[in-house]
């Protein structure tokens, strides 16, 4: 089953056909590069590919929750304990953006799923709740898009497990992104947890 929600900046063109340029399947799929665990400190978790392509993977904290972690399990990299978790991949350098089209990841939790796909077109949202035990997602970009970073939130509950995570690499894009990374992220996340909020209220009134 897929959940597509449309970038709100592509809503704007409502005389348009329009076509969704991220979308998210409720499935794990396989992929290019496996990424595995390379460090820890503080808020940072950082992975390395395991494939063709060379890079680095930030998984960083935004929750500031003190038993964060990120660790080897086998031959992939576990991420625990967060409720707000960013997630973006760059090249050796560790500064050049490397745009994915295609993301898989497996999420452990409780409560409900927010997942923010920011793309060189605009923010593509969607929303899921967590079932029991593993949770399986991918994200596709299709119409020439890329993602360069995405986000996931746990509203009323902890990922205690981010696992399983798999990309396609992209081309290249040079230097910082504009709107991607921590103050994209923000400006995605606080869209969401105002829809949330709204959707509440609906349910109460």
């Amino acid at each position: 089953m897929k959940r597509v929600l449309l970038a709100a900046s592509m809503l704007t063109a409502l005389a348009l056909p329009t076509q969704a340029d991220v979308i998210l399947d409720t499935k794990l799929s396989g992929t290019g590069d496996n990424v595995i665990f390379d460090s820890f400190a503080g808020n940072l978790a950082l992975g390395s590919f395991n494939g063709q392509h060379s890079g680095f993977v930030h998984f960083t904290d935004l929750s500031n929750n003190p038993l964060f972690f990120g660790a080897a399990n086998g031959n992939d990299i576990k991420i625990g304990n967060t409720s707000d978790l960013n997630i973006q991949v760059f090249a050796t350098d560790n500064t050049t953006v490397l745009p994915t089209s295609t993301d898989v990841f497996s999420v452990v939790g409780t409560g409900t799923l927010f997942i923010s796909a920011i793309a060189t077109d605009g923010t593509f949202n969607f929303t899921e709740a967590l079932g029991n035990g593993q949770n399986g997602f991918t994200l596709t970009a299709t119409n020439g898009e890329v993602i360069t970073s995405f986000a996931v939130l746990d509203v009323g509950g902890v990922m205690t497990d981010f696992e399983h995570y798999r990309i396609d690499v992209a081309a290249p894009v040079p230097g910082p992104i504009a709107g991607a990374g921590i103050p994209g992220l923000i400006a995605a996340l606080g869209g969401m947890i105002g829809l949330h909020r709204f959707r509440r209220k609906r349910r109460v009134a």
